[in-house]
């Protein structure tokens, strides 16, 4: 994927004046599609930095860690120039209770991509603690648990942002429910990690290390989630958030 950086973007903006009415409404489908593509391009290059950081911290790459801090400026930038498309878009054309909803759900799905990047930094930051054989054993214990953590978080993030692309809250709900298998997961490799704390107290500085690693993974599935529910606030028109997934789909909560 071709890097894109915040300058790159702020370039393609449009000229700080309000668009002649009778071009508002293009202007307005201009804009949103643009913030789409946005999300899009954020979401994808966040993807990336969390499949990177999980195989830096599976397979001790140094360099994939490295690879992930690197890019972490991208990904804040795209949360910079979303945020400010956003607050240009609401001010200019005060869009009516569907557009403002999606304006509303990329600005907020903006911020939990950019909190899930911030999440693939940390794991690959600790990839970089963990490269001393004795703490490489430590993180071999929990290498299944991480691997399916990591697989079942990069599934839900690109479902969540096609919903977001697509408004298709049946998806949304998908990844919704997903989250209770990566919190298996993350409790599964947590009994891994206690069982060889009693058998070796000298683990214990690597394993506090790779549970917050865990705790990392597990939460890039919650921002996941947060973007599906920000999709069926779109679709459904209904605050999801904190609430069990429905029984059916477009059941009303």
């Amino acid at each position: 994927m071709a890097e894109t950086t915040e300058t790159d973007v702020a370039q393609d903006s449009p000229e700080a004046v309000p668009a002649p009415e009778g071009h508002a409404s293009k202007s307005l489908e201009q804009g949103l599609a643009r913030l789409r593509l946005e999300m899009l391009a954020m979401g994808g290059l966040v993807i990336d930095q969390v499949a990177g950081a999980s195989e830096a911290f599976i397979l001790g790459d140094k360099a994939r860690a490295e690879q992930v801090l690197a890019r972490e400026p991208q990904v804040n930038g795209y949360d910079v120039v979303i945020d400010e498309h956003s607050e240009r878009l609401l001010a200019w054309h005060q869009p009516l209770a569907v557009d403002l909803r999606l304006v509303r759900a990329i600005t907020r799905a903006a911020i939990d991509l950019e909190r899930a990047g911030d999440e693939a930094r940390k794991v690959a930051k600790i990839a970089l603690r963990i490269q001393v054989p004795e703490a490489r054993r430590a993180a071999e214990v929990v290498a299944q648990p991480v691997r399916q953590m990591a697989e079942i978080g990069l599934a839900m993030l690109r479902d969540a942002v096609v919903a977001l692309d697509t408004m298709n809250a049946e998806l949304a709900d998908q990844v919704r429910r997903r989250d209770k298998d990566i919190d298996a997961e993350f409790e599964a490799a947590v009994r891994r990690l206690t069982t060889l704390m009693l058998e070796s107290a000298d683990a214990m500085p690597a394993v506090l290390d790779i549970v917050l690693a865990l705790k990392a993974l597990e939460r890039i599935g919650d921002h996941a989630k947060n973007v599906a529910e920000q999709v069926v606030f779109i679709v459904r028109g209904i605050d999801v958030r904190h609430r069990h997934v429905a029984a059916a789909p477009g059941a009303a909560h």
